[in-house]
């Protein structure tokens, strides 16, 4: 009886625990297919996310059948989902991401009871650059680095990013598989290094060649990592093989710029190394001792200036009295740089077979860090710093002819400081949002040079003070960034406002007294995207700018007042963090994505665009068409 009565009452409480949850009454099917061609992709990998993070199930992934289809079963209803797919030679894809492989998935709202069938989740073949490095004589170069540097536009100006890195194998040839679309120059770095022989030297890899040559009693000439070995003198004149772009320049603007596509594969770039005569490259660093202690220089061509580790032509280290010399430098036009970081942008990812270009021989070491860039989608920010104990920089122009070149004259500029307050700013309406105990700041480059640096708040400063320290000569705004929710209102600086206007540190040793104010009082843009004439609404993304042309350049690789927004499942869209201020707005083709703020194409999409005001703390909508811009 008692038994009974146990097995009774169990089983009513399974029933009523079952009865409380929610149906499980939604499936969403579908079918990945290829982006270039359309295809059904069979034996791909479906996954399924649920927004926000809850749990759906066991069966979050499927591998597709033979034609590319699946089918998620048993989904809890009233749920907001994404759906991600893969498969090995593709890019990662998903839904939404018909255009290109960097869109952000599209959301799928799964009402009760509903079946959301044709989804359609793409996936995209990578393209593929191959071919062959031979010397002067025609003979295969083996195992030397090869890497692919991207052009990118930041507000019409091109410059380069680092790419993947791949080593010649034994008959001289190279292959970078899965590469994105992009326009790509393929280049054979060549690094010389220069260094006193009796240095203790570190460097970030344990690659060190035995054949070190030592030149004289003040220098020796080494190699390190995996750079073309110097050819032999010719009639006792000293030879060096120039950086080569493909087919056979030291020069970025002769270099063949290969434009690459989904899927396609171009074979034969062939890049020919050819000696040439060298020269040296002498002078003086005129600085405190504490900055000249093993500092670091690199010679820079011309066009690589904004690149890191492995760009230059050739690096020496500086001696106690602040002499240097660079050897075996072919002619050319460079910058020497003297620096404490060493920063780029850099495609994602950087390496291909895991090769790495080696740091510069130093007796400090390195350290490093990334970050992605808001500007450029698939691109990120890169930085090696030079463990100095001292913040001084200094660039340098410089010409060589073959002939050798004496008495360069480098002088080390101080780098400033920047302090002051962060005042907080709560919206009435939102102050169940706590601000955070520390609100982190950095400097944005406004000219979007990466080898400025991005320099962050101090941490052992406590709040409401911020202080920024180690700040290369340049032109920064103030940006926030690691909470959202928050941004920053307004910079105030002498009485001036600051807040669309970079400080320029060129002349300054310490900015001080900075108002930073933050807020939560984010305006919200929303609204609906229909259908244009020749674009569908589903392929396109939103963009806002602002209506004031001149912020239309120099405005940052973190720009506050550029904004992209996805559209979600029914075509709406929202943007929430963009200051307030006049803008325009439009929904244009999501194959602009890298290039829709450059000064050109704003000026065409100023005339189909739609004119709005954001005010703090206000929620604006606003309908659009999707338009094509010609």
């Amino acid at each position: 009886m008692v038994l009974a009565l146990v097995a009774s009452l169990a089983t009513v409480s399974l029933v009523a625990a079952h009865a409380q949850q929610a149906p499980a009454t939604g499936v969403i099917s579908g079918v990945v297919v290829d982006g270039s061609s359309g295809a059904p992709v069979p034996g791909a990998i479906v996954f399924i996310a649920a927004a926000p993070e809850k749990p759906i199930g066991p069966e979050r992934r499927q591998i597709t059948d033979e034609r590319g289809r699946f089918a998620f079963v048993n989904l809890p209803a009233d749920t907001t989902y994404t759906i991600a797919s893969s498969k090995f030679g593709y890019l990662e894809g998903g839904y939404g991401r018909d255009v290109l492989p960097t869109d952000p998935l599209r959301t799928i709202v799964l009402s009760g009871g509903a079946w959301l069938q044709n989804i359609r989740a793409t996936v995209w073949k990578p393209g593929v650059i191959s071919g062959t490095v031979r010397d002067e004589q025609g003979e295969p170069v083996v195992g030397v680095y090869v890497r692919a540097l991207v052009r990118v536009n930041i507000y019409g100006r091109q410059d380069l990013a680092s790419g993947p890195i791949v080593i010649t194998d034994d008959r001289g040839e190279f292959r970078f598989p899965g590469l994105p679309p992009a326009q790509y120059l393929v280049q054979v770095p060549s690094v010389q290094a220069t260094v006193p022989p009796n240095t203790m030297l570190s460097t970030n890899r344990s690659n060190m060649p035995d054949g070190a040559v030592d030149i004289d009693e003040r220098n020796r000439l080494i190699v390190v990592g995996r750079y073309p070995v110097p050819p032999p003198p010719v009639n006792g004149k000293t030879m060096a093989y120039s950086v080569a772009f493909h087919p056979s320049t030291p020069v970025v603007e002769q270099a063949t710029v290969i434009d690459l596509k989904y899927a396609e594969d171009r074979p034969n770039v062939n890049i020919t190394l050819s000696p040439v005569p060298a020269a040296r490259v002498s002078g003086t660093v005129v600085g405190p001792p504490e900055a000249l202690a093993a500092l670091t220089l690199r010679l820079l061509p011309i066009g690589l200036e904004n690149l890191g580790l492995g760009s230059e032509m050739a690096t020496t280290l500086v001696r106690a009295d602040g002499s240097f010399t660079f050897l075996n430098v072919p002619a050319g036009r460079y910058i020497i740089d003297a620096p404490n970081t060493v920063s780029e942008l850099a495609t994602v990812p950087r390496t291909v077979t895991g090769s790495v270009l080696p740091a510069p021989p130093s007796a400090n070491g390195f350290g490093g860090s990334s970050d992605d860039v808001g500007l450029l989608p698939g691109v990120s920010y890169s930085r090696a710093s030079f463990r100095t104990p001292a913040s001084y920089s200094a660039r340098v122009p410089v010409s060589v002819n073959g002939t050798d070149v004496t008495g360069v004259s480098i002088r080390l500029r101080p780098h400033a400081t920047m302090y002051g307050r962060v005042v907080v700013e709560t919206d009435p309406a939102r102050g169940q949002m706590k601000p955070p105990a520390r609100f982190p700041l950095r400097l944005d480059s406004a000219t979007g040079e990466a080898h400025l640096g991005f320099p962050q708040n101090a941490n052992d400063v406590e709040a409401p003070a911020f202080q920024i320290n180690d700040i290369t000569p340049g032109r920064y705004f103030i940006r926030s960034y690691g909470y959202p929710g928050w941004i920053v209102k307004s910079v105030t600086w002498k009485g001036r406002d600051m807040t669309t206007t970079p400080f320029d540190t060129s002349g300054e040793d310490s900015v001080g007294d900075v108002v930073v104010t933050i807020t939560n009082a984010v305006p919200e843009l929303s609204g609906a995207v229909r259908d244009g004439d020749g674009l569908k609404a589903e392929l396109a993304i939103v963009v806002l700018f602002p209506a004031d042309r001149t912020q239309w350049t120099n405005a940052g690789l973190w720009p506050q007042r550029l904004k992209t927004a996805a559209l979600a499942n029914g075509g709406t869209y929202l943007v929430t963090s963009a200051p307030a201020g006049d803008y325009l707005v439009a929904a244009i083709d999501r194959a602009h994505i890298a290039s829709w703020q450059t000064p050109d194409f704003l000026a065409r999409l100023e005339r189909v665009a739609t004119r709005v005001t954001l005010a703090w703390g206000s929620k604006t909508s606003q309908d659009l068409t999707a338009t094509v811009v010609r």
